[in-house]
């Protein structure tokens, strides 16, 4: 099932007097999508048929024919993609200082990072880092697909830990681990564990910016959330030894 979020008609819903939006019966319709509609006074109708959502109805009235490529915002058409645009879906695009742009590029720079956090640890022989730290990658791009597909995010867990579990294990170090008290991060820990730190500001980074750019997709706010606790957990884990 797709979803259609706040964030999507804030893209697409830019022309004044629009009275109507229509989607199909496979979309789900995010609370926050319906109160955007009611506020500006269009009503939400749910067709049958192929056609999947309104910015499809737009490209038909406004685009230029034979247009290649879609402005999501003014409804203008492209046959080259301009070099300040970028793709929000399919052929419809956006500024490259659109929030779902800066969001993605918060995802995109925090894969890179764990996968140098990754080959430090294959070069310090911590396979289960490794492994740990895979994961996470994984978990990221999870988020990712479901945000560029508009569909739910289907992963519930880390490390084997449901999203609960993780806040529980995140929140009582000691009894999971045998540290004593939260660590405070420090230079003089090494160099692995002050990258996963770096690895879990960079998650919270990018969770301030799904804020931003997809305030009614709780699913991935919380995955997110949850991340950030997994990264504290793996930051534990390499100070209590369990890697080695």
């Amino acid at each position: 099932m797709r979803t259609l979020t706040e964030a999507d008609l804030r893209a697409s819903l830019q022309t004044d007097g629009i009275k109507e939006y229509s989607v199909p019966p496979d979309v789900f319709v995010t609370p926050a999508a319906k109160e955007y509609l009611r506020v500006r006074g269009i009503s939400l109708v749910v067709r049958s048929g192929d056609k999947t959502c309104f910015d499809e109805t737009r490209q038909a009235k406004n685009a230029l024919p034979k247009s290649v490529y879609i402005d999501a915002v003014t409804g203008r058409g492209y046959d080259e993609k301009p070099e300040n645009m970028t793709h929000l879906r399919k052929n419809l695009l956006v500024p490259k200082t659109h929030p779902v742009i800066a969001f993605r590029g918060k995802i995109d720079t925090l894969q890179a990072d764990i996968i140098l956090a990754q080959a430090a640890a294959s070069g310090a022989g911590l396979k289960s880092l490794v492994s740990d730290l895979q994961e996470t990658l994984l978990f990221l791009r999870a988020i990712l697909g479901a945000e560029v597909k508009n569909s739910p995010l289907d992963v519930t867990e880390l490390f084997g830990l449901s999203f609960p579990e993780l806040r529980r294990v995140s929140h009582d170090i000691k009894a999971e681990l045998g540290l004593e008290k939260h660590p405070v991060p420090d230079y003089s820990m090494g160099e692995l564990p002050a990258a996963v730190n770096a690895l879990r500001a960079r998650t919270r980074e990018a969770e301030l910016a799904a804020l931003e750019a997809l305030p009614d997709r709780q699913d991935i706010l919380t995955a997110l959330n949850r991340l950030s606790s997994g990264m504290h957990i793996i930051f534990c884990r390499l100070l209590s030894g369990y890697y080695n």
